[in-house]
C-alpha cells in the first residue's frame, strides 16, 4: 500500500521465494538429520540462521526510494529469496527440535502449547507494527518502516532466535550418531509413504486454498467497505481484530491442551474445525457494515448502548470472527507439531531413523508455500472482484459481494474437507503409546 505496488505484483514477488525453498527446505532437512558436531545436529544451524535472518530480514526494508515498480520489484524478489534462505537456515532445525523435546504422547501438546502461548503473545503487537511506522516521530511512513524493520530484525529474528539453539539439550542427538545416512531422494521418499503424514499434508494443502482465496481479504474488506477506503482507520480495525484473535488464542490454549489429552488429537481436530464451520458462515454477515440479521442486530444495538462503543460505529462485531474461528488455528499450532512427533516414533519404528528434520522441513515448505501463494491469490479475488485502489471505497456493490463470499466460502471448504480428512488419520493414543513401547524395547528410553 504503501509503495503503490499492484497487489497482483504483489503476490507474484511473494510466491517467488517458495520455488527456491523447494529445493532449500528438503536440503537443509536432510543436513539437520544427519549434521555432526559437538554441540549437536541442531543447535549450531539455529545459531547460525538466527543471525543471518536478522540481517536478512533487516534488508528487505531499506528498498531505495524513487525506484520504478520495475526496479522495486527485482529488490523485493532479490532481498526475499536471501532472507527465506537464511530462514530455513533457522527454521528447519528449530521445528525439529521441538519434535524432539519428548517421548510423551500427551506431553508433547504441551510443550507446542507453551509454544503458541509466546507465539501470542508476539500476535499481541505484531499488527500495530505498520500504525506505529505511520508516527510524526519518524517523519515518514518509509523510514518508519525501515527503523522498526531494523528493530524487529536484531530484536526478535536475531537475539530472541538463537535462545534455543544455545541453551535447548537435543534428546535424540546421541541415538542419531548411530544411525547410516539416509540419501536426499530416499529420505524425501520414505516421508511421503507415511499415511498419517499425508493425511496432515492433505490438511495443510486445502489450508493453502483456503489462504489462496481468502487471505488478507478481511483486510481489504475492513478498510474499503466497512471504512471507505480509510486505511488508517482500517488498520487500527485490523489490528484490534488481530488483538481479538490473539486474546481468544491465549484463553483457547489450556481447554485445547485439556481437550487433546482427554479425548485424542485427531477428535479435538474435528471438533475445533466444526466450529470454524459456523465461523465461515458468520464472516458472511460480519464483514458487511449496516443489518446483518436478527442475531447481529441486536449484537449491534446493544454495542451502541455503551457510549464509547458507539462512537465507533457497529465495527465492534468483528470480534465474533475470532471467538469462531481463532481456536483453531491454537489446535493446528498445538496439535499438528504434536502429531509430527507421533509420526517421527512410527517412522523410526518403520525404517530405524530419526529424520524430524524432513518431515519438519517438507511440511515448513508446504506450509510456506501457502503463505506466499495467499498474497498471490488475494491478488487474484481482488482482480476478479473488480477491486480498483484508485476508487477507495467506492467500489461497486458487486466488488464487496464477491470478496465477502470467497471468504466465507472457502473457510466453510477448508473446514468441511479438513473433518472428512481425519477420518483416515491412523495414529490413535493407543497406537502411539504401542510404538513407544517397541521403540523403547530395542534401543531403551532416551
Amino acid at each position: 500500500m504503501t509503495l503503490g505496488l499492484n497487489p497482483v505484483v504483489f503476490g507474484l514477488v511473494m510466491a517467488l521465494p517458495r520455488f527456491w525453498d523447494a529445493i532449500t527446505d528438503p536440503l537443509m532437512g536432510y543436513v539437520s538429520d544427519n549434521l555432526q558436531t559437538r554441540w549437536g545436529r541442531r543447535r549450531p544451524l539455529i545459531v547460525i540462521g538466527g543471525v543471518l535472518q536478522a540481517v536478512a530480514f533487516g534488508l528487505i526494508w531499506m528498498v531505495p526510494s524513487g525506484l520504478s515498480e520495475g526496479w522495486i520489484i527485482a529488490y523485493l524478489s532479490i532481498s526475499l529469496i536471501i532472507f527465506y534462505s537464511c530462514h530455513t537456515i533457522f527454521s528447519v532445525p528449530f521445528i525439529s527440535l521441538g519434535y524432539e523435546m519428548t517421548p510423551d504422547y500427551e506431553e508433547r501438546n504441551k510443550v507446542h502449547a507453551y509454544g503458541v502461548l509466546f507465539g501470542k503473545i508476539g500476535e499481541f503487537t505484531y499488527q500495530w507494527i505498520f500504525p506505529i511506522t505511520q508516527l510524526a516521530i519518524f517523519g515518514s511512513v518509509l523510514i518508519g518502516i525501515r527503523i522498526v524493520g531494523w528493530t524487529v530484525g536484531i530484536l526478535i529474528m536475531g537475539l530472541v532466535a538463537i535462545i534455543p539453539g544455545l541453551f535447548v539439550k537435543e534428546r535424540y542427538y546421541q541415538q542419531a550418531k548411530k544411525q547410516t545416512k539416509i540419501p536426499l531422494w530416499g529420505s524425501m521418499l520414505a516421508t511421503f509413504k507415511n499415511q498419517a503424514f499425508l493425511v496432515l499434508v492433505g490438511m495443510a494443502v486445502f489450508q493453502i486454498v483456503a489462504g489462496i482465496m481468502a487471505s488478507s481479504i478481511d483486510y481489504y474488506l475492513l478498510v474499503y467497505h466497512l471504512c471507505d477506503g480509510n486505511i488508517a482507520e482500517g488498520s487500527v480495525w485490523k489490528a484490534i481484530l488481530s488483538m481479538g484473535y490473539a486474546l481468544v488464542g491465549v484463553a483457547s490454549i489450556y481447554p485445547i491442551n485439556k481437550l487433546a489429552n482427554r479425548v485424542g488429537k485427531e477428535k479435538s481436530l474435528n471438533i475445533v474445525f466444526s466450529l470454524l464451520f459456523f465461523g465461515a458462515i458468520a464472516k458472511w454477515w460480519i464483514y458487511h457494515p449496516g443489518d446483518g440479521g436478527v442475531v447481529f442486530r441486536w449484537i449491534d444495538s446493544s454495542l451502541d448502548k455503551i457510549p464509547w462503543l458507539a462512537t465507533n460505529g457497529n465495527h465492534w462485531k468483528i470480534l465474533i470472527d475470532p471467538i469462531l474461528c481463532g481456536p483453531v488455528w491454537i489446535a493446528i499450532n498445538i496439535i499438528t507439531p504434536s502429531m509430527f512427533a507421533d509420526i517421527c516414533d512410527d517412522d523410526e519404528m518403520k525404517h530405524g531413523n530419526r529424520r524430524e528434520g524432513m518431515f519438519g522441513a517438507v511440511f515448513s515448505w508446504i506450509q510456506k508455500t501457502g503463505y506466499s501463494l495467499s498474497f498471490f491469490g488475494t491478488g487474484l479475488a481482488l482482480t476478479f472482484a473488480g477491486f480498483n485502489e484508485k476508487l477507495g471505497g467506492l467500489q461497486a456493490a458487486g466488488t464487496f459481494f464477491s470478496l465477502r463470499i470467497y471468504l466465507s466460502i472457502s473457510t466453510l471448504l477448508w473446514a468441511v474437507i479438513t473433518i472428512l480428512l481425519l477420518k483416515y488419520y491412523p495414529l490413535t493414543r493407543e497406537r502411539v503409546y504401542e510404538i513407544r513401547e517397541i521403540l523403547e524395547s530395542r534401543r531403551g528410553q532416551l
